[in-house]
């Protein structure tokens, strides 16, 4: 099965996007949580590493309460990553397998290290995909750039193979992906890290291009000409359930000028703190003035409907996007949804 991570996938959602045409606001269809702000790692390239973190885990009994309501309320998946590493969450198994029960599509961003046998033998049959960030091939580069142990490399490619084949005797569904972010301190790695999970049993892996966020300290720049010939050079170790991702639509979309004034995608998403506080993506981080309301304390269901998040995203859309990342999570979609807004006075002939 051939992963599309470059485009969007709003189109398989026409109910959806024809309420939001109609009425303005829907359920979101994606919902992403963190189950804990803590991390073990300290990567050089966090978009997060500007936040003052006191270490909180989300209350695992009231989110499995919000875990049906949100399935019940029209939420169709959740992702569990947000401001730290999900998997350190005491019950993130629980909670990912209470999640599965309740019928929601379900994936987990990791760094790997807490991915071990255990949590993949019970994890992995709920879930449509999983992606490790590992963002090297080689214990000191990883070291150089996630700030962790020396041994956590060979611990996640580890991790990786051991779930790999735990897939394959299983006959699991998931699809095990493996990410390398591209700064200049593995520049010189894509084409071995590419080789290196060739052979590793992963599903595929995928080679995206850094994007600062617009509050982080970190800062790195990739000349494009460096890249030339590399997409070409790792497409060679495509094979039969080994795909490789290279994200060059949005390496091109860097460079590209919006052609939407708002984000028009925020209906569809919202993202859950460790703390309960809904907000609507991550330029609001531990933001109280942009934040929709807490689902821990009250239902989520309150929160959508509520007059704050009405308030919230009335004051983003008169700002506009000034302030946005660059090729953000909601850039293809938000893209999609312009041209619905504006139509080409030539679309009826199709």
């Amino acid at each position: 099965m051939k992963v599309e991570v470059d485009s969007h996938k709003l189109i398989y959602h026409p109910d959806r996007v024809a309420q939001w045409l109609s009425t303005g606001d829907c359920p979101p269809v994606y919902v992403e949580i963190g189950l804990t702000n803590r991390c073990n790692h300290r990567c050089i390239f966090c978009a997060l590493d500007w936040l003052e973190k006191k270490p909180v885990f989300i209350d695992a009994d009231v989110l499995k309460e919000r875990l049906t309501e949100m399935k019940d309320f029209g939420v169709r998946s959740v992702m569990f990553a947000g401001e730290g590493e999900p998997l350190m969450h005491p019950q993130a198994a629980e909670i990912i397998e209470h999640a599965y029960h309740a019928g929601l599509d379900l994936s987990v961003s990791t760094n790997g290290v807490f991915f071990t046998p255990d949590m993949a033998r019970r994890i992995l049959p709920c879930l449509k995909w999983i992606r490790i960030s590992l963002d090297a091939a080689s214990p000191i580069v990883h070291h150089q750039i996630h700030q962790g142990k020396i041994s956590d490399f060979e611990t996640i490619y580890d991790n990786i193979v051991q779930a790999s084949r735990l897939k394959r005797e299983e006959d699991l569904s998931v699809v095990i992906g493996v990410q390398l972010l591209i700064i200049p301190e593995n520049l010189h790695e894509i084409v071995s890290f590419t080789r290196l999970f060739a052979g590793s049993g992963a599903d595929n892996v995928q080679i995206k291009p850094y994007s600062k966020h617009p509050l982080s300290i970190n800062r790195f720049v990739i000349d494009p000409q460096l890249l030339t010939g590399v997409e070409e050079e790792i497409m060679a170790f495509e094979k039969e359930g080994f795909q490789v991702i290279f994200r060059s639509g949005t390496i091109d979309r860097l460079s590209e000028e919006r052609i939407y004034d708002r984000c028009y995608g925020l209906p569809f998403y919202a993202l859950i703190e460790a703390d309960g506080s809904v907000i609507p993506c991550n330029l609001y981080h531990e933001n109280k003035e942009y934040t929709y309301g807490n689902c821990i304390t009250g239902s989520f269901v309150d929160v959508w409907n509520g007059l704050q998040r009405k308030s919230v995203l009335k004051k983003i859309q008169d700002g506009g996007i000034s302030r946005c990342r660059e090729v953000c999570r909601l850039d293809p979609v938000n893209r999609y949804l312009h041209a619905l807004k504006h139509p080409h006075p030539h679309v009826n002939f199709i």
